[in-house]
């Protein structure tokens, strides 16, 4: 399996696309249940904080540091872009 692998490559492309599907799902169904959406700063944030259960079952559970690193770096780097976009509002 993929997932079972340890690479940074995975951590990285895991790190990035798990934030970008949950705020696309987000943005999908809070609407349609409380009907209306969250500012896209709460659910950029939000979204951001997934990859935190995802870093620690690969550090801790699957012991693959590589992955655990390349999540972090990437959850890192979306961390800087939030503030940076955010700055003046926050």
């Amino acid at each position: 399996m993929i997932y079972n692998k340890d690479s940074a490559f995975l951590g990285l492309f895991l790190g990035f696309i798990i934030p970008v599907i949950f705020y696309l799902i987000q943005d999908m169904i809070i609407p349609f249940v409380i009907g209306h959406s969250f500012s896209n700063q709460s659910m950029q944030l939000f979204a951001l904080i997934f990859n935190a259960p995802l870093l620690r079952y690969y550090l801790i559970n699957l012991k693959h540091e590589s992955t655990g690193k390349g999540i972090l770096f990437v959850t890192f780097i979306y961390g800087l872009i939030w503030v940076y976009i955010n700055q003046g509002s926050i």
